[in-house]
């Protein structure tokens, strides 16, 4: 079985985007990120610190704005208003899950379609399902897609199918899938047999968040797996929607943690400078 790592995807973005930063500092222009939190979520905390690593490897700026957990929807709406406005800022990256009494869509729909790097707005998402090259996807749907690109896979001819079904990831990626020309079935955790919508499956990528439940007996021989989802164990460690030791023969699969998730955050990088050179082609 190959090991799907994400490392090298990430590097290769990188090192890819450094020739790309250089000539937009050659013009003056600093990609500049700026990350908005409401309250202190651990998930949120991690992974704005990994943005933060990556964003300051690749000589880009990133602006921390934090709200209380106690924030207002106009409060926060009115931040997002804001740094749409500011010409200084290129992308906004909005950390979720929000406190439950905000409204995620709301919010994301402050942000300029220009500078929505994460792809969170409605008008990002319907970009995405209508393969509109000009919008940027969620980082994490990109992600799968990147990691499959350097790893060879083709698309056309192909049949994926898509495990989970959320506006981050599932729906997302089932989009780029198609846009790929492959045929996609997209199921999810309430779907009765999981073993039958991956039966044909060329492809299989879960994000359903349900540690264990893919194996031997759902996945088809020769398929590969990208598994996004990232649970916890009661160790505390962490682990996918797959059992990695009871995968039989399938071909590939990424392991969690260092597959997907090594990605995101170079697919982040990747998404603000582009939004930075749209932003300053009128140099």
């Amino acid at each position: 079985m190959i090991e799907l790592k994400g490392k090298p995807v990430a590097d290769a973005l990188m090192s890819a985007l450094s020739v790309r930063v250089q000539a937009l500092a050659d013009r003056g222009v600093t990609p500049q990120l700026a990350i908005v939190e409401v309250g202190d979520d651990s998930a949120n905390r991690w992974y704005r610190q990994a943005a933060i690593r990556r964003l300051e490897a690749a000589h880009c700026k990133v602006a921390v704005i934090s709200l209380s957990d106690k924030a207002t929807q106009p409060e926060l709406n009115e931040t997002l208003d804001r740094l749409s406005a500011d010409d200084q800022i290129h992308g906004i990256l909005l950390l979720r899950p929000l406190p439950a009494h905000l409204d995620e869509q709301e919010a994301a729909d402050h942000a300029s379609a220009l500078k929505d790097v994460d792809g969170m707005s409605d008008a990002s998402l319907a970009g995405v399902f209508l393969g509109n090259p000009g919008v940027f996807a969620p980082c994490t749907a990109d992600a799968v897609i990147r990691l499959l690109n350097h790893y060879g896979f083709e698309y056309r001819g192909s049949r994926a199918s898509v495990l989970g079904r959320s506006a981050v990831v599932g729906r997302p990626v089932a989009s780029l899938l198609l846009a790929r020309d492959a045929t996609v079935t997209q199921a999810h955790s309430k779907t009765p047999s999981l073993k039958d919508a991956c039966s044909q499956a060329d492809l299989v990528v879960s994000a359903m968040g349900v540690l264990g439940a893919l194996d031997q007996e759902v996945l088809p021989s020769g398929c590969w797996l990208v598994d996004v989802s990232c649970n916890s164990r009661e160790d505390g460690s962490m682990a996918g929607d797959a059992v990695w030791d009871r995968l039989g023969d399938i071909a590939a699969a990424t392991p969690v943690p260092g597959g997907v998730g090594a990605v995101t955050t170079a697919v982040l990088a990747e998404h603000l400078v582009s939004a930075a050179e749209r932003q300053n082609a009128h140099f």
